[in-house]
Parts: structure tokens; C-alpha cells; sequence
């Protein structure tokens, strides 16, 4: 393990050429460096949203924006 640490970016440049390295406490594996490899998602269906969302116009957020100020009591803002 301390050989590990001591070599760290020498490992990692190994990693990065395509080897797997495993490090070992006391001559026991406890670890394996890999390389990562990125894999392409799909792009997600969102088709079965459809008709479950609405777009909202300035205009209905300004009427929404007006329902709740009028309902909005200043009493309620008040310290008890």
C-alpha cells in the first residue's frame, strides 16, 4: 500500500494506457485501478410526457402571480 502511494501517478499512467493495476496490503488485494470508460447514453424517449406537460405564458404567470398577492394577508406577516 505504501509503494502504492509513493507511486500513485506512475500507476495512474499505467491505468491510463489500458492496464489494470491491483494494489495489495500484505500481500492481500484489496484494490484494483481501472480505467474508466465513458459510454454514449441514448438520448432519453420523453415522449410519454406528452400532454402531461403544459407551458406557461408570462401572461398566466403574471394572473398567478396576481390570484396569490390577492390572496396574501399582511396579518399573517406580522410577529406574534
Amino acid at each position: 500500500m505504501h509503494e502504492a502511494k509513493t507511486n500513485f501517478s506512475k500507476l495512474a499512467q499505467m491505468v491510463e494506457a489500458g492496464e489494470e493495476v491491483v494494489i495489495a496490503r500484505n500481500g492481500v488485494p484489496v484494490m484494483k485501478m481501472v480505467l474508466i470508460e465513458e459510454t454514449e447514453r441514448p438520448p432519453r424517449d420523453l415522449s410519454k410526457l406528452q400532454g402531461l406537460i403544459q407551458m406557461t405564458t408570462d401572461q398566466t404567470w403574471e394572473e398567478i402571480d396576481e390570484e396569490i398577492l390577492a390572496n396574501l394577508k399582511y396579518s399573517d406577516w406580522e410577529d406574534e
